[in-house]
């Protein structure tokens, strides 16, 4: 390959691969080259990656980079190899080499993790007669994790309606991470390609007695890497509210706040 131009490394990059329901995985590389050195930071999905060690050149690279993550240390490799100003981003997970990824110079900025929030102070909330019991249904992750659609919810509010577990409380049914498609030129969050109509979806389950929940957090993306709530909480609760949604699952994944 030919060598790196003048401009170098240094930039902020993002690659993108698709999800295959409408979605893309989005990664972005802030690097800095010197000489042979590479250093920056990594952000992918909802980890904030440090680059800690680089090898290669001139024209391929070998990154690892590193996040605290609930305070254990976490590591991540990335092999990144360029032909003038394209460049290409391959992940490697336990010396197994993932699906490589074309990038793209961006403004800096791009892909930057938002400015700490201050929460509010603790203090106690009357009782509303709200959630006095444990909420019972099915939550669609432990089984079909990124495969979870609109026709699996459907058959699981079918099965739930005539098997005698609504009957015993379990009326939940609730879709867990990879629902979210993009935010439209309003901010609007719609659902992707495998729940093409989520007020359909609510009715459909509301018909059979049940009621129906949806997963998202307070990062920037959830912890799959889709879109999440930072910045839209009161957008996505009128969303989730048209949609006839009945219980949010808000599940923070806490390298979301690790910085370097």
């Amino acid at each position: 390959m030919a060598a790196c131009s003048a401009a170098g490394l240094t930039g902020n990059w993002l690659a993108e691969s698709p999800n295959g329901d409408g979605t893309t995985r989005k990664i972005w590389l802030n690097l800095e080259q010197r000489d042979d050195r590479i250093t920056g930071t990594i952000r992918a999905g909802q980890f904030f990656y440090k680059i800690a060690e680089s090898s290669g050149g001139p024209d391929h690279y070998t990154l690892t980079a590193v996040v605290l993550d609930e305070g254990r240390e976490r590591r991540a490799i990335y092999e990144i190899t360029f032909s003038g100003d394209a460049l290409s981003v391959t992940p490697v997970r336990n010396n197994v080499s993932g699906v490589q990824m074309p990038a793209h110079r961006v403004p800096e900025g791009d892909g930057a993790l938002p400015a700490r929030v201050t929460l509010p102070s603790l203090h106690t909330v009357p009782d509303n007669g709200l959630a006095r019991t444990p909420p019972m249904g099915w939550n669609s992750w432990n089984k079909f994790h990124s495969r979870v659609s609109d026709q699996i919810v459907r058959g699981v509010a079918d099965a739930i309606a005539s098997n005698g577990m609504r009957e015993a409380g379990y009326v939940y049914i609730v879709i867990d991470d990879t629902w979210e498609g993009n935010r439209d030129a309003q901010g609007v969050l719609h659902s992707n390609s495998k729940f093409p109509d989520m007020k359909a979806l609510a009715d459909y389950v509301h018909s059979k007695g049940l009621k129906l929940g949806i997963y998202s957090g307070p990062g920037v993306t959830t912890c799959q890497g889709y879109e999440a709530s930072h910045g839209h909480e009161q957008q996505d609760a009128r969303t989730w509210a048209a949609w006839g949604i009945d219980y949010l699952k808000y599940d923070w994944c806490g390298a979301t706040v690790s910085r370097p």
